[in-house]
């Protein structure tokens, strides 16, 4: 019977909340500011980002955190490529970014809703009347924070950072993550061909370290970043 228990709770969505309580149940939506849930007693309940540690959406095998990456970034002048840093003056709650990468370096997808002129939308009148063009896109973007130094780096620029088409813009932009591991990034220098499969791959590989190097006495804390 426990056997049973353990593999039904493998097939539902859960939540670690920042009380370190687990809630399994079934995710019904993720915002940027609000999580709805449906616990095992069908109670619907709804969450705020600084209420939940992790959200695991089995279903989408996807995992959502609260993050300041999406509003609370702001750039570290003189740096090239360019890094970010959380603005030591944000006020505001964080928001549920979804998280590639989890540990010591985080790498999060947070989404952008952005308007311009273009294809979308139209609006007017026939005739020769005027018309306007409205385009609605929602892009999403890339960073990756690493959590000992407080540093953010855009990853998914296809003309900035990590895939610029500089070798030597794509080694600095990861080495200022990785370079307290001079052996993985020695590896990763020696590298012919960089894609966004290769970045993911070094970056867990340098959390693997991590982990393996902390204390098994140490606990994680359950922090927003």
């Amino acid at each position: 019977m426990t056997a049973r228990a353990q593999e039904a709770a493998k097939k539902l969505d859960y939540l670690v909340l920042m009380n370190a309580d687990t809630l399994y149940g079934k995710i019904t939506s993720i915002k940027d500011h609000n999580l709805k849930f449906e616990n095992q007693q069908k109670e619907k309940l709804t969450f705020a980002p600084g209420q939940v540690f992790r959200a695991y959406w089995e279903s989408k095998r996807k995992v959502y955190a609260p993050s300041y990456v999406e509003n609370g970034l702001e750039p570290v002048q003189g740096t090239s490529p360019q890094v970010f840093q959380i603005d030591r003056n944000y006020t505001e709650e964080p928001t549920f970014a979804e998280v590639l990468v989890d540990g010591e370096i985080m790498v999060y997808y947070v989404s952008n809703l952005n308007l311009g002129g273009g294809g979308g939308m139209m609006f007017g009148t026939g005739g020769g009347g005027t018309m306007l063009s409205i385009g609605v896109s929602k892009s999403k973007y890339a960073y990756a924070l690493k959590k000992s130094t407080g540093e953010v780096i855009e990853i998914n620029s296809n003309t900035n950072g990590l895939f610029s088409n500089s070798k030597k813009k794509r080694t600095i932009a990861l080495g200022r993550l990785i370079n307290d591991e001079p052996e993985l990034f020695a590896e990763f220098e020696k590298e012919k061909k960089y894609d966004y499969d290769l970045f993911i791959k070094y970056l867990m590989r340098y959390n693997e370290i991590q982990s393996s190097n902390a204390s098994s006495e140490g606990k994680k804390k359950l922090f927003i970043y």
